[in-house]
């Protein structure tokens, strides 16, 4: 008897358009949360509505600026890439994608206020083409590179190639792409997160049930022939799914080692990305001018600080970070001033105020190092740290008289902490522990505090430190080169 034969070979036409349709209503029940967070100056969502050329998958209205219209196009593989055949490619007498947004944006042409047109793609940028390449990473736009290209090279010679195309002058195509963006690389996995975050950030349920139901909605949206939706009609939706759950959070994010996709979902957003010196986020452990932690440190409590002002007490925190970081906008936003912080970790959402649960006790060991009157404090959870940073102390004169270690009483190891509710046993009793030590040690000045451990657990960690002592926080700068110290916190 011959098994059957898995399927194989490229996806069928209706297969590239189903999926194409659901990335669609990925984007869509984003868009929808926008229209409903608290703080956003979206008003409204249109869905495929006429009168502004092919930027008609995914409009969103706005209050204070230029609305945002958006063009969906989804690829079979990501390998495909937004590059000339793409964009200025032509089948039979049809128009080019580029032709088509310079047409749309005749359309919706805006001088007081300008709209922003989007290309939504999983495709990847061409990297190697003469103005792909050089879109900037922190605006999506491909101006003021092309702007400035030299009168003579490829640059110029692309750009001048595309208005030939789109049959405009170099003047009228550079308007177009000073509002056009390229947000590429959108896959599933980072448009659910981003749609399961604004949820949470709503308020709202944000499983994967939930972001099912919230699919399914937009589904029956198309089919039914809706095409506008205001704040009214998207909370009658969510009230009729069951999907109200707590209160709005506000998001705040930090990119400190690599640039968020959707820096636009966030109140406060800060970007540190061109602070590092080398290219790949993995390697981004420390800024160019060591300087900048103190700079950072300011920006981060300043950003807190407007949050708290506007009247915020539940946040999302969001962004990629090292240990330090987190640790470091945990402490602005403290415990014992009533905020409640929220962290997605390893696709789990993880609370400061989420009941803990019973752990292990910790287990404490001491090394001496007679360098002064301060006390250094390593917390390994995930890998055990303290014979390099004994060495680091040592080695670098870090004026501490004391290396006390702190590990779970298993072991460090990766799968410590299994959920938020050990999180917080975990961080209460380190922090107890801590304090412990210090006051074993009345002298101590300062506290020199060392992490290995997931970024979660650091700004819950971060959350409740106080009445310790000043801090200063290092961050590890790799696998044998030691730590940089970083952010001081009070105590």
């Amino acid at each position: 008897m011959t098994s059957p034969r898995g399927a194989a070979g490229p996806a069928s036409a209706s297969g590239v358009r189903r999926s194409g349709d659901n990335f669609q209503d990925l984007l869509a029940w984003a868009a929808a949360m926008r229209v409903i967070q608290a703080g956003s100056d979206v008003r409204e969502l249109e869905m495929e509505i006429n009168g502004v050329g092919n930027v008609d998958d995914v409009v969103l209205r706005r209050t204070s600026r230029g609305d945002s219209m958006g063009q969906a196009k989804w690829a079979t593989t990501t390998a495909s890439k937004v590059d000339e055949d793409f964009l200025t490619g032509r089948s039979g007498n049809g128009r080019s994608l580029l032709q088509k947004f310079c047409a749309s944006y005749q359309l919706v042409r805006d001088p007081v206020r300008p709209p922003t047109l989007e290309l939504l793609t999983n495709r990847g940028l061409d990297a190697s083409h003469p103005l792909l390449g050089h879109v900037d990473g922190r605006t999506d736009l491909l101006v003021p590179y092309a702007a400035d290209a030299p009168a003579s090279g490829k640059p110029r010679q692309a750009l001048q190639a595309w208005a030939d195309h789109v049959d405009v002058s170099r003047d009228a195509l550079l308007e177009v792409l000073e509002h056009l963006t390229f947000r590429t690389g959108l896959t599933v996995s980072s448009e659910r997160d981003r749609a399961q975050v604004l949820m949470s950030a709503a308020g709202l349920r944000h499983d994967d049930m939930a972001l099912a139901q919230g699919l399914a909605a937009v589904a029956g949206w198309v089919r039914g022939g809706r095409r506008t939706l205001a704040p009214d009609d998207i909370h009658a939706i969510v009230d009729g799914l069951g999907l109200h759950q707590g209160n709005p959070r506000a998001i705040f994010l930090v990119q400190a080692i690599d640039r968020d996709p959707h820096p636009e979902d966030a109140l406060e957003a800060l970007d540190w990305v061109d602070s590092y010196a080398r290219d790949a986020p993995g390697s981004r452990v420390q800024p160019l001018d060591p300087s900048s932690w103190s700079t950072m440190a300011e920006e981060v409590r300043g950003a807190a600080g407007r949050l708290e002002s506007a009247g915020w007490k539940d946040f999302l925190i969001r962004g990629a970070m090292r240990q330090a970081t987190t640790f470091l906008v945990g402490s602005a936003l403290p415990d014992v001033r009533g905020h409640r912080l929220h962290y997605r970790q390893r696709g789990q959402e993880w609370s400061t105020d989420a009941p803990r649960v019973t752990v292990p006790s910790i287990g404490t060991s001491e090394i001496h190092i007679g360098g002064g009157s301060d006390l250094a404090v390593v917390i390994s959870i995930a890998a055990d740290a303290s014979r390099d940073v004994a060495r680091y102390l040592t080695e670098t004169g870090v004026p501490v008289a004391d290396l006390v270690s702190l590990t779970p009483a298993e072991g460090p190891h990766d799968q410590t902490v299994d959920g938020p509710g050990q999180a917080v046993a975990y961080a209460q009793q380190f922090r107890q522990a801590v304090r412990a030590a210090v006051s074993a040690r009345p002298g101590t000045g300062k506290v020199h505090l060392f992490l290995a451990g997931p970024g979660g657990f650091a700004l819950l960690l971060g959350h409740r430190w106080n009445r310790v002592r000043p801090t200063l926080v290092y961050e590890h700068l790799g696998t044998g080169r030691g730590y940089a110290p970083a952010f001081e916190v009070p105590g």
